[in-house]
């Protein structure tokens, strides 16, 4: 009889992340993890409860990778607008993943639920000067309607457009000439 294969819980989870992030959150099965990992499934629900703790663990570790893509670069009072940079690169970069974060997972679940934005995003837009003296409230629903239109444009990385123009430069247009039109809008109502 051939020996077990012993799998830790980081081997799991790393390889949980690499099914995600190459194939997407749908790939993720005991079955297709324990193939990664080179096991039976028995080390995967040793590990794990069910596949849910699994996925939350996989998509926290997801999240992370997101919010790396939007940390900011140069000049504070572009924060902002980095930030949804960030968003279009993670999405271009990380198709896969992008897709279980974003479309799928916990960073459109607090959109729909309303909620305020985190604590370093409201710090990025209060340093954009073209924000300045906005209330939070405000600041919350530049946020959601940016990110609403964000993940529009992200979609331009996620399909084949089978053009030779450059996703990105049209999509930092768009996102520019839609955050002005938006902050115009909150200044005058």
């Amino acid at each position: 009889m051939p020996p077990k294969i012993k799998a830790t819980r980081e081997q799991i989870v790393n390889s949980a992340f690499e099914v995600v992030r190459t194939e997407g959150i749908d790939a993720l099965t005991a079955r297709r993890v324990a193939r990664q990992v080179g096991c039976s499934t028995q080390p995967v629900y040793r590990a794990f409860t069910s596949m849910d703790e699994l996925r939350a663990e996989v998509l926290e570790r997801a999240v992370h990778v997101a919010l790396s893509y939007m940390a900011p670069e140069g000049d504070p009072s572009t924060a902002f607008f980095q930030l949804g940079l960030g968003n279009l690169r993670f999405a271009q970069e990380e198709p896969m993943l992008y897709r279980a974060v974003t479309l799928e997972g916990p960073m459109i679940g607090d959109l729909l639920r309303d909620r305020e934005p985190p604590p370093f995003v409201l710090e990025r837009m209060r340093a954009a000067p073209p924000l300045a003296g906005l209330s939070d409230e405000q600041l919350s629903r530049i946020h959601g309607l940016m990110w609403f239109f964000s993940q529009g444009l992200a979609n331009l990385f996620l399909i084949d457009a089978g053009d030779d123009e450059d996703p990105m430069a049209i999509a930092e247009e768009y996102l520019m000439r839609a955050g002005r039109a938006v902050v115009e809008f909150e200044r005058n109502h």
